[in-house]
């Protein structure tokens, strides 16, 4: 399974960097990539819309696109995967940790500079 995992965070690394980002926008603020996995709080019996807090996780991540903070969202395996803009890595970590469900333990989130070698966008 961490084979697994691996190998995908690798080809999303590598593979992303050809589809995403303007130049204008590399000399304004840095990327990041965003890792969730469940956390403590998720009830393995309800499904994902009947979680407390996942409604405002959605609405809070909406509100990120609405903002253009938030370059790409996917979901791979059981881990959904976030870029964003942000300043800087602490930055990055406060805007999302902004979220109830990240306060409220329903998601884990690891954060890692995302730093890009080919320019391109996702249509």
């Amino acid at each position: 399974m961490m084979k697994i995992k691996s190998l995908l965070i690798f080809l999303i690394a590598t593979c992303i960097p050809f589809l995403i980002f303007s130049q204008e926008d590399e000399h304004d603020e840095a990327h990041f990539i965003a890792l969730y996995t469940v956390g403590e709080s998720w009830d393995m019996e309800k499904q994902p819309n009947e979680q407390s807090y996942f409604k405002e996780h959605s609405g809070f991540l909406s509100k990120l696109r609405k903002e253009k903070q938030i370059i790409l969202g996917a979901r791979y395996s059981d881990t959904g995967m976030l870029i964003l803009k942000a300043d800087d890595l602490e930055a990055a970590k406060t805007i999302l940790h902004e979220d109830i469900a990240l306060q409220k333990k329903l998601f884990n989130v690891v954060i890692y500079p995302f730093n890009t070698f080919y320019n391109g966008c996702i249509e």
